[in-house]
């Protein structure tokens, strides 16, 4: 335990890592007040919003989409068919706002039924798509494949979750917006990557890694002790950014309302198939960026027992982030092709939007694997492999 307790002063405990940290603090707090800002207009705008949406909390109201449907019109022709282009220029008239957010569950609740169109890229949703679908199959004798057994599935969760209903959650979602869009892999991954670097990288930058592998702690123990740390680096730093965009994401309005609201209510998860509740999400989101972090820490930490400098630690693990989030990035023609590559890389693996917002499966053995599920595996499987090359690593630099 002191030898852990060593090596953690050493790698977060330092006075410029300390530095570091009260910067991002600063900056994390700064994300989750100016997004909160974008979202709508001030506090007075929010309640005002709030006590409208209230009325149209709930099931779906044809009346209510006819109103929202002639506003929307009058306003899109204004300012364009972007909804966050929209709000973001009428973020002092509620009215407007509500409007826009209710047509949008409008197109929803039409999708839920109808279903997406059959030449979409997309995973096959919608209840009247998915029965189509399945009787095509079953006509040809395939309702023992996967794929029918994959969109039996799918259709049973959609049927179990229900139509969408209506529900105020604008905090909630510009919550989960800051913690799975791409721009959060750039405000904790890359400081996480510089936090993390010097783990070994700068023992082994000054010769000293081989007099210290050799010592009588023994490489196994000093190994595991730099290890730890380098955890429990990446759990304080994800820790504050969770706790800073979630802290000011509020604070500005003082409100947690729609915490109870189901998640197909948001608009990036309106075609989630996890029966999550807002709060529940959060939860889980929080865990899973944690883990995820904790993952890539230690393919840092690998990657630091590998070179000789803490600058090139960096900019290999920042290529590969960055590589990933290219290719995450690029159409579908080439990330349908990659497969389990994007699937499973560091762009989208670290998403709760993408991991969450859908329900994608895999075929495992003739079992149908909820995405969540095998990225636990597939991230477990590489941090594990992380951790053996960094333990065999060291072991061939230890003096006998």
């Amino acid at each position: 335990m002191s030898l852990f307790r060593f090596e953690l002063r050493k790698l977060l405990l330092n006075r410029k890592t300390l530095i570091l940290l009260l910067c991002l603090l600063a900056l994390y707090s700064v994300v989750g007040l100016t997004s909160t800002m974008f979202l709508i207009g001030g506090n007075d705008s929010y309640r005002a919003y709030e006590e409208l949406a209230a009325a149209w909390e709930g099931p779906f109201d044809s009346e209510r989409a006819a109103e929202a449907e002639t506003i929307y019109q009058e306003v899109s022709a204004r300012y364009g068919t972007d909804a966050r282009m929209i709000t973001r220029s009428v973020k002092d008239q509620p009215k407007i706002i509500l409007a826009v957010n209710y047509h949008a569950y409008a197109e929803r609740v039409e999708e839920y039924w109808k279903g997406t169109p059959p030449e979409s890229a997309e995973e096959p949703y919608g209840i009247a798509l998915l029965q189509r679908e399945i009787a095509e199959l079953e006509g040809q004798e395939k309702q023992e494949t996967f794929a029918c057994r994959k969109l039996s599935a799918s259709l049973q969760r959609l049927e179990e979750l229900g139509e969408p209903e209506f529900a105020n959650a604008l905090l909630w979602e510009n919550l989960f917006n800051n913690w799975g869009e791409h721009m959060m892999q750039f405000l904790l991954f890359v400081p996480l990557t510089f936090v993390i670097a010097p783990v070994f990288a700068m023992e082994r930058s000054s010769g000293m890694d081989n007099l210290i592998l050799s010592s009588q702690n023994g490489r196994r123990k000093i190994v595991t002790a730099k290890l730890l740390s380098a955890l429990a680096a990446s759990t304080v730093v994800s820790a504050l950014y969770l706790a800073a965009t979630f802290l000011f994401g509020f604070l500005p309005h003082g409100s947690f309302y729609g915490w109870d609201a189901a998640i197909q209510s948001i608009a990036t998860y309106s075609r989630s198939m996890f029966p999550f509740k807002a709060w529940q999400l959060a939860v889980v989101g929080a865990v899973w960026l944690i883990f995820t972090s904790a993952v890539y820490s230690l393919i840092i930490c690998f990657i630091s027992s590998r070179m000789k400098n803490q600058m090139g630690t960096a900019g290999v693990s920042l290529a590969i982030l960055f590589v990933n989030v290219g290719l995450a990035a690029m159409g579908d023609t080439v990330t349908q092709r990659l497969g389990a590559l994007v699937d499973f890389g560091l762009a989208n693996v670290t998403l709760i939007k993408e991991v969450f917002g859908g329900y994608q499966v895999f075929n495992m053995f003739g079992l149908c694997v909820s995405y969540p599920v095998m990225a636990v595996f597939v991230l477990t499987a590489v941090a594990a492999i992380a951790a053996f090359g960094t333990y065999m690593g060291q072991k061939s630099r230890a003096v006998a």
